[in-house]
């Protein structure tokens, strides 16, 4: 690769994961989604939403986030593998979406989703951004390689 193509492919990247992680960073000051009872914070579903891994259901969409970190550390050094885990990430946190209700308590008592707030939108930006960016990381590289 020559030394412009690789200057672009560096800042591309860098822009790829600072509008990313920006957008997951704002998504966590937000409330993400309101059950029958209340509104939940993107916070704390993001510092707790691990155990609600063992009860299933939306608790599976949580997973999205350390494909998601994932794919940011591995972007440098790995495309196609950071591509497949923003693929993954954004399948999942897409998944939240399917699930009618979600843990309300250590009880396990369930609670209705009603709406979806800006924190899970932000969230979805987030992992859309990484998965877009990749894509065009990907297609700049296969250009490359076919006009060669």
């Amino acid at each position: 690769m020559d030394p412009l193509h690789s200057s672009v492919d560096a800042r591309l990247k860098k822009y790829i994961i600072i509008t990313s992680i920006s957008l997951f960073i704002i998504s966590l000051t937000q409330k993400c989604y309101c059950t029958t009872s209340e509104c939940g914070d993107s916070i704390m579903a993001f510092l707790l939403g691990w155990a609600a891994l063992l009860s299933g259901g939306a608790g599976i969409s949580w997973l999205a986030n350390p494909l998601l970190f994932a794919s940011w550390i591995i972007l440098k050094k790995n495309l196609k593998l950071a591509m497949f885990l923003s693929v993954a990430a954004l399948l999942l946190s897409l998944s939240f979406l399917m699930f009618d209700t979600v843990i309300a308590n250590e009880a396990g008592q369930k609670h209705q989703i009603i709406a979806y707030k800006m924190g899970y939108w932000l969230w979805m930006g987030s992992n859309m951004v990484m998965l877009l960016g990749t894509f065009v990381l990907m297609l700049r590289h296969n250009t490359r390689l076919a006009k060669s």
